[in-house]
């Protein structure tokens, strides 16, 4: 046999690359560490690695490589599909996890992953309460003040459904999904168009609690 000739050979020994082990990794942190139960939260974990991405030039798509999960405790798992950069990635802890002291993972997709002991704390869900409503008009806006109950309200910074009843009938005139509470206190204005003599709030979270204003009246404008 004729052997190839040695320039060749040093440049298919030069074309082969080495397989290296992944450096391993760590987690540096995660915030916001504490969660009330009925809340969803956006979290971010920093991790002391950067992420390798895939360019898409013709899709124009930018796709990070070995996305992170997180999981928390045994069985929460988080995607974390969007980078802030410096290591630091952001996902959305749903709702319903039992009060309690969680460890962290972050797994990544080629195998890596890391723990960090005792460092998300969900507490217990909190309820709710309604400041006194007055006497309104029709047509005229007017604001209702929602509190998330102590001792952890001020944790909580979701979004409760708002339902106005009319307590006489038991109609439901409307419902939206309020805006984000900011340490547990949420203004929310609203409007009624038709007149009537026992009005009612009622607030909902995801996880069912509710609670109901006190009856208030509307009366016509003019």
């Amino acid at each position: 046999m004729s052997k190839l000739p040695s320039l060749l050979l040093l440049l298919l020994c030069a074309c082969e690359t080495p397989m290296t082990q992944p450096e391993p990794f760590q987690i540096l942190d995660i915030t916001p560490s504490v969660q009330v139960a009925n809340d969803a939260k956006s979290v971010t974990v920093r991790l002391d690695v950067e992420p390798r991405f895939h360019v898409d030039y013709g899709d124009q798509e930018v796709r990070i490589l070995e996305e992170p999960v997180l999981e928390i405790g045994s069985e929460t798992l988080v995607p974390m599909a969007t980078y802030l950069g410096h290591g630091r990635f952001q996902g959305q802890v749903a709702p319903g996890l039992p009060p309690g002291r969680y460890p962290i993972r972050v797994k990544l997709g080629d195998g890596r992953e890391a723990t960090l002991a005792d460092a998300y704390e969900i507490k217990p869900a909190v309820g709710f309460w309604v400041e006194q409503i007055g006497d309104q008009k029709t047509g005229e806006p007017f604001t209702v003040v929602l509190h998330a109950g102590d001792p952890y309200g001020e944790f909580f910074e979701g979004t409760v459904q708002v339902s106005v009843y009319i307590g006489n009938t038991n109609a439901n005139l409307f419902s939206f999904v309020s805006g984000p509470f900011t340490a547990g206190v949420r203004a929310q204005e609203l409007t009624v168009d038709t007149p009537g003599n026992n009005y009612l709030i009622v607030v909902q979270d995801v996880l069912g609690n509710t609670a109901t204003s006190n009856a208030f009246r509307v009366f016509p404008k003019n």
